[in-house]
């Protein structure tokens, strides 16, 4: 295979990859109420803007088509073409780097059960204040009677002198989905060039 051809393969099999990767970052970002919270008004500061997401991904999209119409035809206009969508559609990407990294997705359920397990409650068994809070008229009721004084005490012992719950140590790799994406579309765009250049 001559190397003009070889590097239109590279550059395809990297752009499908980087493709797959966004589209599964889509779907995590969907999943975890992304899609409704940017059509919330007015938006977080920490939310995907929806306008940029469609144009990062339907200038990939329209791009990919180019080069694939280069790949099977030949036609040296599709790949500059594709090149040229190409440019803005990673600058809008990178915009998105703050709100990729790290990949968003569910809480696990182990830790949230353990959030509310340790969160204490009063008498009417309703959470009060907050983690390791109690508000000030239940502390005053308490320092008032002795039985709940001494109950108090040891609530506050017991939960003080009770070994922290076994945490399982293991790798996060969700930071690398975004990390990959981006690796991709750089290798992407330079394989792209040197391919142009190679073909003309």
């Amino acid at each position: 295979m001559p190397t003009g051809r070889a590097l239109d393969i590279a550059t395809l099999v990297t752009w499908l990859a980087a493709e797959a990767l966004g589209a599964f970052m889509v779907r995590g970002w969907i999943a975890t109420g992304g899609a409704r919270a940017a059509r919330q008004r007015p938006p977080g500061p920490d939310v995907m803007s929806l306008p940029v997401l469609v144009a990062h991904a339907g200038l990939n999209v329209l791009a990919l088509l180019c080069w694939i119409i280069f790949v099977v035809a030949h036609a040296k206009p599709a790949a500059w073409l594709a090149l040229v969508l190409l440019a803005p559609a990673i600058g809008l990407g990178i915009s998105t780097v703050t709100i990729w990294t790290p990949y968003p997705g569910p809480r696990p359920q182990r830790d949230r059960a353990e959030s509310e397990r340790q969160a204490p409650a009063d008498d009417g068994g309703q959470a009060a204040g907050g983690p390791g809070v109690l508000p000030d008229h239940e502390v005053k009721r308490a320092l008032e009677d002795e039985e709940l004084r001494h109950k108090l005490v040891d609530e506050l012992l017991a939960r003080n002198l009770a070994p922290p719950p076994a945490r399982t140590v293991g790798w996060n790799l969700r930071p690398l989905i975004p990390a990959g994406h981006g690796v991709l579309a750089i290798a992407t765009f330079v394989l792209a060039v040197l391919a142009v250049i190679a073909a003309a």
